[in-house]
């Protein structure tokens, strides 16, 4: 597939009702059903947290450089929400989105990316494998959501690295999230309620022997309706260990593995900290950030 760049049309102006809005309001009166929710949203709702994104990688830049990134390069980016919420951060800001999925992306500029009206030119999106598209050397290529896990063998994760590595400028990062701990390799279905629905992460099948991992995501609305296997993945577990040693190998200078604490309780903190020892709690999520 040749490359395609998705042009923004530029609005001085919000949409009186956005998709968010409906879907809000739906959510607020407890009225969402799998036949009016939106797929997207849901996912956005359950999954990302691109405030804390944006903050977390102006501060783990500006601490290794001294200055903060404006030019941030989504891959896989879905519908962009990160690309978006990073060009509202600062007005030098820009963004490239990144994703094979046409209709996906086409949904993210409609609804995350117009609605910044004069900001939305800011933002490029371009339809393509990641693998394949140069340009402009980027501050920051971000792979979030678990995504570069769809690259299962060595060989394709290694090419994946390199044209991270050769999209950065010489003051760059790459940022990867990940997650792990026995409990990754488990079958099991976790719930957690969100603002009028159920999220529902179902880890179906793991391989231990390929390091195969099929997961799903439900969702459950209140009157009693679901979406079944709303969202589907067939990645590869990777190790953090792995990933370091192959990031180094790709020519990165070094890498950071940031770890999240834990509050009183034990509990997940949301508070990540670079650390070289992780603790052995049954589930954990990690950043790694790869420095050119």
């Amino acid at each position: 597939m040749a490359t395609r760049e998705m042009k923004v049309n530029i609005k001085t102006t919000v949409p009186s009702e956005t998709v968010a809005d409906r879907m809000e309001n739906l959510a607020a009166a407890g009225k969402l059903t799998a036949r009016n929710a939106d797929l997207h949203w849901l996912y956005e709702q359950s999954v990302q947290n691109v405030t804390f994104e944006v903050k977390f990688i102006d501060r783990v830049f500006q601490r290794e450089y001294g200055n903060k990134p404006t030019f941030l390069r989504e891959d896989f980016c879905g519908t962009a929400l990160l690309c978006g919420e990073w060009v509202k951060k600062r007005s030098a800001n820009t963004a490239l989105g990144v994703d094979f999925d046409g209709p996906t992306l086409e949904w993210g500029r409609i609804n995350n990316i117009e609605p910044l009206g004069r900001r939305a030119s800011a933002v490029t999106l371009v339809q393509d494998d990641v693998r394949q598209v140069t340009g402009q050397p980027a501050d920051v290529v971000a792979a979030m959501n678990f995504s570069w896990w769809g690259f299962k063998t060595r060989a394709e994760l290694s090419e994946y690295f390199r044209t991270a590595y050769g999209n950065l400028g010489q003051e760059g990062m790459l940022v990867l999230d990940c997650y792990g701990g026995p409990e990754a390799q488990v079958p099991q279905i976790e719930e957690r309620e969100q603002n009028g629905f159920d999220y529902l992460w179902d880890q179906d099948h793991f391989n231990p022997i390929t390091g195969d991992v099929r997961c799903l995501i439900h969702f459950r609305f209140p009157d009693g309706s679901k979406l079944k296997k709303a969202f589907s993945y067939d990645w590869r577990l990777w190790s953090l260990y792995d990933t370091c040693d192959l990031l180094a190998e790709c020519g990165f200078r070094k890498t950071e593995v940031f770890w999240e604490g834990t509050d009183k309780d034990g509990e997940p903190s949301g508070v990540f900290r670079q650390s070289r020892k992780g603790d052995l709690a049954p589930a954990w999520v990690a950043y790694i950030i790869a420095f050119r």
